[in-house]
Parts: structure tokens; C-alpha cells; sequence
């Protein structure tokens, strides 16, 4: 398996052509784990933020979605090991969130962890930050046992909400009535069927890159066709609206700074991230203007935490 992992992971750094760069070295250690990741991916900016929060050393290896590096077939062999062992079936159908919990793992996605100590791959940015939570002492641990239950909760809520919708589409107030934007949001999604039929061809002897190619496609025809209408636009928006004004009577439960009274946990994390995001693309009208005041409060501490500007706020390319 080692072996096998060792050669996997040296294909995809060799397809990548990325050199690697030391996160948070200690001096005389080799990092434990390895990140492939992209930018300003919500998901790898997760996964980031926990190591970051743990000071946790990796070695980062960049890939570049936007040129489809996440399709490449040295890494998506190296994804596909990580899919096997999570198990379930590869998700074919898009519902517009990123959760494989819900859907299925996706073959050509980031990020992907290697855990050089367990000689494993590990995917699924939520199960990852959990996994890597486990391994810290219990002292900054940000999914503490006692609190779990309702972290998980939290965790589960955000992992669903309809970002690759909102990552392409205006704020809510602008989505009413026909958009002459429907077609080229479409468009993002019908480009990564036709790299999948590109890779499908040309590795039509290979079962495993076969399965996920199949499947990424199917996926991603089902967003072209279901996810871009004005009325799922809307109601993509209209969900996460919702869900904000949610985090806002949390907030005013406890009156704290974080969700839960006793400490900053992997609940916040995950929700501040989802803020970033929605600002970033436009969606801040939910809360801002005093809309939502604990919400912008709770966004300012978030803003201000050093895992989340060493992950993301400083993270060169990691907003739009």
C-alpha cells in the first residue's frame, strides 16, 4: 500500500508541476501531511484553516481549477484511492453544495490529504478537518466530545448550502425574472463534461479513471440542466438566506462571541468561511446595513482570527 501511495502521489506532483511549498515547518521534521488543494477552493479553504488553527506543518501542493488541473489523471488516480477507501458510490448528480456526505465522493475535486503517517488519502474536506481535529490534543481541539453533537449539526448545515450556485450567480435581489446569464452559468458546467468526454476517451482501458470520469460527468450534466434556471438560482439564495437568519437567533442564544458559550469550535470556522464566501460573491445584502447584527459581529471576530487570515484573508488568490 505504502509503495503504491509513494508512486500515486509522485505521478500527481509530476502532472501538477507544482514544487511544493513548507506550511508551518518545524525544523528536523518532514511534515506529516501533504495538501492538495486549490486557492480559493471553500472546501480546501476549510481544510486550510484547521491545520492552520492546529499549527499543524504541511507540504502544499497547489492545483489550478481554473485550468482544470482536478481532471488531470495522475490526480484523480490519487483522488480515487481516497474515494475507495471512504466507500459509497461516486456522486452523478449535482444538488448544488460540495457535500460528499450527501451526495458521494467526487473523483476530480479538491482538496485531497495524504496523511504520510497512516500512509492513506483522505477526502471530503469536512470528514478531513475532523480527521485532523482527532489529532490534536484535547486542549485545541475544535470538535471537543462533549459538544460533538451539536457541532456536527452546524457542520452538516453549512456543508450543504448551495455554493457552486452562488459562486456563479448575482444577489438575491437580481435573480427574479429570466437572466440572460442562464446559459453561460451552463456553460461553466457543460466545459467539465467535455474535459470528462475528453478523459474518457483517452483513458477508456483505465476502470478506475472510467468510474471517475463517468460519474464527474453525469454530475455535472445534471447541474447544467437543473441548477441555472431563475427559479433554482432563486431558490439557491433563498436557502442560504435563510440559513444566515438562522445563525443570527444562534448568535443571539448565548450572547457570546462564538456559537457555543464555552470556546471557539469547528462550527464557527466552518460558518465564517461560508460568510467570507458569500461577501465574496455578493451576498452580504443578507446581513449587512444592520440587517443582521450578530451576524456582522460574529463575521468581524472571525475576520480578525489569525487561522482564518493565514488561510484565506492572506492567502494569495484565495478570493475573487
Amino acid at each position: 500500500m505504502e509503495q503504491t501511495l509513494q508512486s500515486a502521489v509522485r505521478a500527481a506532483r509530476e502532472a501538477l508541476g507544482d514544487a511544493g511549498a513548507l506550511i508551518a515547518p518545524i525544523a528536523g521534521h518532514e511534515p506529516r501531511f501533504e495538501l492538495f488543494h486549490a486557492a480559493n477552493s471553500i472546501c480546501s479553504q476549510k481544510v486550510r484553516c484547521v491545520l492552520a488553527h492546529h499549527q499543524q506543518p504541511y507540504v502544499s501542493r497547489t492545483v489550478d481549477i481554473f485550468v482544470g488541473q482536478n481532471y488531470l489523471p495522475s490526480y484523480v488516480r490519487l483522488r480515487m484511492i481516497g474515494c475507495d477507501r471512504l466507500g459509497g458510490n461516486l456522486v452523478s448528480h449535482h444538488s448544488g453544495s460540495t457535500s460528499a456526505s450527501a451526495g458521494g465522493c467526487d473523483g476530480a475535486v479538491v482538496p485531497t490529504l495524504v496523511d504520510w503517517e497512516a500512509t492513506q488519502v483522505m477526502v471530503d474536506s469536512k470528514r478531513i478537518c475532523i480527521y485532523l481535529d482527532d489529532q490534536a490534543a484535547d486542549a485545541s481541539k475544535l470538535r471537543p466530545a462533549h459538544l460533538a453533537g451539536a457541532v456536527d449539526e452546524e457542520l452538516a448545515l453549512v456543508d450543504n448550502l448551495p455554493n457552486y450556485q452562488m459562486l456563479m450567480g448575482r444577489p438575491a435581489a437580481a435573480t427574479d425574472g429570466a437572466s440572460t446569464n442562464d446559459s453561460l452559468r451552463a456553460n461553466f458546467s457543460r466545459k467539465k463534461v467535455a474535459l470528462c468526454d475528453r478523459y474518457l476517451t483517452e483513458n477508456a482501458d483505465d476502470e478506475t479513471l472510467v468510474r471517475a470520469y463517468a460519474a464527474k460527468r453525469a454530475k455535472e450534466l445534471s447541474a447544467a440542466n437543473e441548477l441555472f434556471s431563475p427559479e433554482a438560482m432563486q431558490a439557491a439564495y433563498s436557502k442560504a438566506e435563510v440559513a444566515v437568519q438562522g445563525l443570527e437567533r444562534k448568535l443571539k442564544r448565548f450572547g457570546g462571541a462564538w456559537l457555543f458559550p464555552e470556546m471557539l469550535t469547528m462550527a464557527d470556522l466552518f460558518w465564517g468561511i461560508e460568510l467570507l464566501r458569500m461577501e465574496n460573491v455578493g451576498a452580504a445584502t443578507f446581513w449587512n446595513g444592520g440587517r443582521l447584527p450578530e451576524v456582522e459581529r460574529f463575521l468581524a471576530a472571525i475576520e480578525a482570527l489569525p487561522a482564518i487570515r493565514a488561510s484565506i484573508i492572506n492567502w494569495p488568490g484565495a478570493t475573487f
